[in-house]
């Protein structure tokens, strides 16, 4: 790419983004790279320069960038996520303005993208549906938590007599309504999105690759079983571990099966799981589990 001294930084951040947009990283970082040369407080260029190499496998060039990027915005989430991911530590939950963009930035291929990795979670959780004999009668309230663009909501619809969607990210909430299967959308996080709705007013609350944000995973737990009335189900899916949960490379984070039988311990009773590729990850089958957690009715 040719030096052009009239180009200013926040062009060269533009052609960034439209470079990554577009899946030039080569070019992308290029771009990047001009950008935060003429301003190095820019940290959203820093933020994409570290996107270009990751998607080019360069993680150590990729953390040095975030580095930089937390020079300039150290109370930036997005950062802070993406360095913990890749360094190795654990914190307990993925800040809300990293979800929101990431799914915004993904909301207008988010169906196509997630085709290509062969993701499973609608269909093992529908697995797991006709297992505890549900009937498609349309009698059931069902909130979709991280509903995304709806993929999760639309085996949901001929169970439901209100189905109801709740995400942190407007633009995967314009593609879920273009679907036209939810009775009502929420916008916000997952968690505050439940205290929201009255006690025992759901007879289920799903959660389709949504854990994998959330971490710390015992307050969403108490919030479904508020929200459950008896006989309700509670439906998830997780990637998963060995032991307790941990934040991956990916950013996403996995859990293991006595953990989330911890969190449920005292509320719900685990009434059955289906276990099986969730999705792939550098072209490799990553172990998931779909879990079914049940509401007592006395």
């Amino acid at each position: 790419m040719q030096q052009d001294p009239s180009v200013d930084a926040a062009e060269w951040e533009r052609r960034g983004i439209e470079a990554d947009t577009a899946g030039r990283h080569a070019d992308a970082e290029a771009c990047f790279a001009r950008a935060v040369a003429g301003d190095d407080s820019r940290s959203i260029s820093w933020v994409g320069l570290a996107f270009s190499q990751i998607n080019q496998k360069r993680m150590d060039d990729a953390v040095s960038s975030l580095r930089r990027a937390r020079t300039s915005r150290p109370d930036c989430g997005i950062v802070a996520h993406l360095l913990n991911a890749m360094t190795g530590a654990t914190s307990q939950h993925a800040p809300a303005d990293y979800i929101a963009f990431l799914f915004n930035s993904y909301a207008g291929h988010f169906d196509t993208h997630i085709a290509g990795l062969q993701y499973q979670g609608p269909r093992m959780l529908s697995e797991l549906v006709v297992r505890a004999g549900w009937k498609a009668d349309a009698s059931r309230q069902i909130i979709d938590l991280g509903c995304g663009t709806g993929l999760s909501g639309m085996p949901l619809r001929a169970y439901a007599k209100r189905l109801e969607g709740a995400d942190i990210s407007t633009a995967m909430l314009q593609q879920a309504s273009q679907r036209g299967i939810y009775d009502h959308l929420w916008c916000g996080d997952v968690h505050a999105v439940l205290r929201r709705l009255p006690p025992q007013s759901c007879d289920a609350v799903v959660a389709a690759d949504t854990l994998v944000y959330v971490g710390e995973a015992a307050e969403l737990f108490r919030l479904a079983h508020a929200v459950l009335k008896p006989g309700g189900d509670f439906l998830l899916t997780v990637e998963i571990c060995d032991d307790g949960f941990r934040l991956m490379p990916s950013g996403r984070y996995q859990h293991s099966h006595a953990y989330l039988l911890g969190c449920a311990d005292g509320l719900l009773a685990a009434a059955d799981h289906v276990d099986g590729p969730i999705r792939t990850e550098a072209g490799q089958a990553l172990p998931g589990r779909a879990w079914r957690f049940h509401k007592a009715t006395a």
